[in-house]
């Protein structure tokens, strides 16, 4: 029940569509590799824009330094160079360091007790706002180039099956034969004798392994399913290492960030991690030379990059955290429905079901079973490949095609057996049907629902 319950909360988000290019991919995959991609690069945008195109630090230039050629020197010296956080907020007079005769800043004569925190990421954000839109993209690119190399070619399917739901009956009744007929060929190319069947075992380790859909092995009827699954894992693994990476380029814990800055905004009597991490006032020192003589000088910089990049990871923080979420449900799900037999059958059952309905059943022979239909015929990559059209199309036209699916079987099961062919493909115009319980109704039995 659990189940299926989060399959249909998650249903919207894997229907949703986020683009109108012809996907071979669900919803939860596109808010990975588009949405959260473009977000990033806006971001990187954002970032790129005041840093290169703006003013992101400001730095108060005093005594006889007050020309504006010295003012922009400051600037972008200190914007290369490191700043430090003051070593005491309440205390803005106190300075981080004192300074030795030649004007540097002496390391053995810091104050006690004070803990000065250099601040150096400002400068890499754009950088690291664009790889993780790279690091977003990536498993997508894995699953494209892989699911080339598989030749079954779901965008070309998906395209041909969005162009018949609103055709005339002959052209839709061409289109899903030629469809039928691909996936037919790719299916019975890429299928090969299960590895458990031709090893000697007991029938309880047969039956215990025949439950499972992914067989890993020499058969290679789970190739695009297996990927597919990977690429899941992929998506997961890169949201998850997003807060490591976060956390080791701002130096806290990511993974808390959110609430701290809450908390933080609720109450400003609350110190956070954003005090330390974005301060939007900060400290630089540098030297000047007049003479041979070094002076050494701190001076008080307005880090206005910082108001935005507060905010922009609070975003992010917020989106990866969701992103979590919906993708570790997503998981569960694809991995349910491409792991369990029983589940892949009755995901055939409801598209028979639904055709069955408003239509008289085929007539099938007793050999035939839906339970065959998935487990010998379509196998793992033909659900898959069903249920990624099911996600990109109309679920009559799926089901439709399921209907020339199953003509296709039953008339391969007769041809396997021998028996001559009451009923050519090309003259069964009804949909079928099948039970309850799985089996398509014989011959001889009406059509009951």
């Amino acid at each position: 029940m659990i189940y299926f319950r989060l399959d249909s909360a998650i249903s919207g988000l894997t229907n949703l569509a986020l683009r109108s290019k012809i996907r071979d991919d669900d919803g939860i995959d596109q808010l990975h590799h588009f949405v959260t991609v473009t977000i990033f690069a806006f971001f990187g945008a954002i970032a790129g824009f005041k840093e290169y195109a703006s003013e992101p630090i400001n730095c108060w230039n005093y005594g006889e330094y007050l020309w504006q050629h010295f003012q922009a020197h400051v600037n972008t010296y200190c914007w290369s160079h490191s700043m430090y956080q003051y070593p005491n907020k309440t205390d803005r007079d106190t300075m981080p360091y004192l300074l030795t005769t030649s004007g540097a800043a002496d390391p053995n004569r810091d104050l006690e007790n004070e803990n000065l925190k250099e601040i150096t990421y400002y400068r890499w954000v754009t950088v690291v706002f664009l790889a993780q839109a790279f690091l977003f993209k990536l498993p997508n690119l894995v699953w494209s180039e892989g699911n080339s190399y598989s030749g079954s070619n779901i965008v070309k399917m998906v395209e041909m099956l969005q162009s018949v739901l609103f055709a005339t009956a002959a052209e839709k009744k061409e289109k899903l034969n030629q469809v039928a007929l691909f996936l037919e060929q790719w299916l019975r190319i890429n299928r090969k004798t299960r590895w458990f069947s031709k090893v000697n075992v007991s029938a309880a380790v047969k039956k215990t392994l025949s439950c499972c859909m992914l067989c890993v092995g020499n058969n290679m009827d789970n190739y695009l399913s297996t990927l597919y699954l990977i690429v899941k894992g992929l998506y997961l693994l890169n949201v998850l290492a997003q807060f490591l990476i976060i956390s080791a380029f701002l130096q806290l814990n990511f993974w808390h960030f959110g609430v701290e800055t809450l908390n933080a905004y609720s109450d400003p009597n609350i110190l956070s991690a954003t005090t330390s991490t974005f301060p939007t006032v900060a400290l630089c020192h540098f030297q000047t030379y007049n003479k041979g003589n070094a002076t050494g000088k701190w001076v008080q910089c307005i880090l206005t990059i910082n108001l935005f990049l507060e905010k922009l990871f609070l975003i992010e923080w917020f989106w990866l955290l969701l992103l979590l979420v919906i993708t570790i449900i997503n998981c569960f799900l694809w991995g349910f429905r491409l792991l369990q037999t029983q589940t892949a059958i009755k995901f055939v059952q409801r598209y028979m079901r639904l055709m069955g309905f408003y239509a008289k059943p085929i007539p099938a022979p007793r050999t035939c079973s839906v339970e065959q239909f998935v487990t010998e015929y379509l196998r793992n990559d033909g659900v898959f490949v069903l249920r990624i059209l099911a996600v990109n199309t109309n679920e009559v036209v799926v089901a439709e095609l399921v209907e020339e699916l199953w003509i296709r079987y039953i008339k391969l099961q007769k041809t396997e057996a021998g028996r001559p062919e009451s009923v050519e493909l090309a003259e069964v115009e009804t949909p079928f049907h099948a039970g309850d319980d799985g089996k398509p109704i014989p011959e001889a039995e009406p059509a009951t629902v």
